[in-house]
C-alpha cells in the first residue's frame, strides 16, 4: 500500500494544491506517495515505489486514522451485527442495527452508507444529522405515523486548518483558501458551540492566543499514567473536530 500522491486527498484537487502550497510556505518539505515502513530512535524508514530510504529525526509525529472502541465490538458481538475494518457497526439505511429496529447507532460507532452505497465520513456533521434523523424516527413511531425510510446526509462541506491564518474550505461547492477560509473556520466553530457564554470565552481565548502567539492552552504536558518512570515527559496536542 503506497501513500497518497496529494495533500488532503479527500478534498478537491484545487484545494489540495493550495493546501500543499500553504504548508510549503510554512517551511515544511512535503513528500508524497511514500509509505512509512519503520520508526526507530534514529528516524523514519520509508518506501517510495521500489526504493527504500530513511530520514534522520529525533522527534517523529504520527497521525493515523480513527478506529472504533472495543465497546463497539462488544455491542456487535451481543447483537450479532457485522462490523467493518475500523470496528464500526454496519447499520440499516434508517441507522438501526439489522434485526434490532429499536437500536439506533450514529456517529463514529456507525458504518452508515449513502444512497450510492458509499460509506459516510466519520465527521461531526454526519453524527449531528444522524442524531436528528433518529429522533424524527422515534417521534414518528410514538405518534403512530410512518417514519422516514432512510437517512439522507447533506454534505455541507469540509474545512482544514493549515496554520496561523491559513486554511482551506469547501462549503456547499464553494472553494475558499488562505485567510478567508481561516475566518470561516473560526466563525463556524463559534456557531456550533452551544452556550453563548462559552462562545464569548472561546473567542477571547482565541484572540489572546492569536496576538500573543501563545500555545499553552492547546497543550497537555507531563508524564502519562501508562509511561514508565524512566521515560521522558510526554507532549500531546488536542485536536479540533468539526
Amino acid at each position: 500500500m503506497e501513500g497518497s500522491d496529494r495533500v488532503l486527498n479527500s478534498f478537491p484537487e484545487d484545494l489540495s494544491a493550495k493546501a500543499e502550497a500553504l504548508v510549503t510556505g510554512l517551511g515544511v518539505e512535503v513528500r508524497k506517495g511514500v509509505f512509512v515502513t519503520d520508526i526507530t530512535p534514529g528516524g523514519v524508514t520509508y518506501k517510495h515505489g521500489d526504493r527504500h530510504d530513511s530520514l534522520a529525526a529525533r522527534t517523529v509525529l504520527w497521525a493515523g486514522g480513527v478506529t472504533s472502541t472495543p465497546f463497539g465490538k462488544k455491542i456487535a458481538e451481543r447483537l450479532h451485527a457485522e462490523i467493518d475494518r475500523a470496528g464500526r457497526i454496519k447499520v440499516q439505511p434508517d441507522l438501526t442495527v439489522p434485526g434490532h429496529p429499536e437500536i439506533f447507532i450514529v456517529g463514529d460507532l456507525a458504518h452508515a452508507t449513502s444512497e450510492k452505497g458509499e460509506p459516510l465520513p466519520g465527521v461531526a456533521q454526519v453524527a449531528i444529522q444522524g442524531g436528528r434523523f433518529a429522533a424524527k424516527v422515534i417521534v414518528a413511531r410514538l405518534a403512530g405515523k410512518t417514519p422516514p425510510p432512510r437517512f439522507h446526509y447533506l454534505n455541507k462541506g469540509d474545512m482544514a486548518v493549515i496554520g496561523r491564518a491559513a486554511a482551506v474550505a469547501n462549503i456547499l461547492g464553494i472553494h475558499i483558501s488562505g485567510y478567508p477560509a481561516w475566518l470561516v473556520w473560526l466563525f463556524i466553530h463559534l456557531i456550533y458551540i452551544v452556550e453563548f457564554q462559552s462562545r464569548v470565552l472561546v473567542f477571547i481565548q482565541w484572540g489572546f492566543q492569536y496576538f500573543t502567539f501563545s500555545r499553552g492552552a492547546r497543550l497537555i504536558t507531563g508524564p502519562a499514567v501508562s509511561d514508565s518512570l524512566t521515560q521522558s515527559p510526554t507532549l500531546r496536542s488536542d485536536r479540533d473536530t468539526l
